[in-house]
């Protein structure tokens, strides 16, 4: 069985640009108003939606010490939701439109194979997909997500503190559809990504196991083009498995 429990720590920056010299303090101020209720500076933290998996593993697939991994289950609605940011929007009040959760359970499923090469060297590949097939009680339907990677973890030996540290490096794919509120389409969704990962890897006296991970977008397209929508960027991921 597999659990898991993402936590999210996202920051925004806006400000005012290019405003007309002959702009009067009264238009100034209903211009920071309108930036204030839309998508003010701000740093937004907040647990997602726990993962629930049952897996099964096979041992020596394919090869000596390889291993894959099937999973399936459902995220449950722990994540923050909102009310429909363009409803509150229309009506001058302050929204936002960044979602921790989507209200809904959505089934999952993924697998991981990993094979030893070389000397002291193992290959991995992974992928994972997210079906939101309901619609929540405020009018959201999430984003269906099908990800996945490939990499390679590598032996270095002892390093500083470690006794046995590991490099990792790999390509990271994410293809994101749009979300929906009450059947439209949410245009500040949907993106397709190509990253790389760099890391490393390691286990601690309690055999807990620590991934630390720098992902770098290599190449990012959105589905309404730039302006107005999230464009993933730079992650640092810290996963800890036990």
């Amino acid at each position: 069985m597999r659990a898991r429990l993402p936590l999210e720590r996202r920051t925004r920056t806006s400000s005012l640009a290019q405003i007309d010299p002959a702009a009067t303090p009264e238009q100034i101020e209903a211009m920071e108003r309108n930036l204030q209720i839309h998508h003010p500076s701000e740093i937004l933290t907040g647990f997602g939606d726990l993962e629930l998996l049952v897996g099964y593993q096979l041992r020596d697939f394919g090869v000596e010490m390889g291993n894959l991994a099937i999973a399936v289950g459902s995220t449950l609605p722990t994540g923050k939701t909102e009310d429909n940011p363009y409803d509150l929007g229309d009506a001058g009040e302050r929204h936002e439109h960044i979602q921790f959760g989507s209200g809904t359970f959505d089934p999952i499923i993924e697998f991981f194979y990993s094979r030893p090469f070389g000397e002291g060297s193992v290959f991995s590949l992974y992928g994972q997909g997210r079906f939101p097939n309901s619609t929540s009680s405020k009018g959201y339907k999430g984003s269906q997500l099908i990800q996945g990677g490939l990499g390679v973890v590598t032996a270095l030996g002892e390093v500083g503190p470690w006794d046995h540290l590991n490099g990792v490096v790999g390509l990271f794919v994410q293809d994101m559809d749009q979300a929906y509120w009450d059947g439209e389409a949410d245009p500040n969704t949907g993106f397709q990504n190509l990253s790389l990962q760099l890391g490393i890897s390691w286990r601690d006296e309690a055999m807990k196991s620590w991934n630390l991970s720098l992902i770098l977008p290599l190449s990012v397209e959105t589905s309404s083009g730039p302006e107005g929508t999230y464009d993933p960027g730079p992650v640092i991921n810290l996963a800890i498995g036990f």
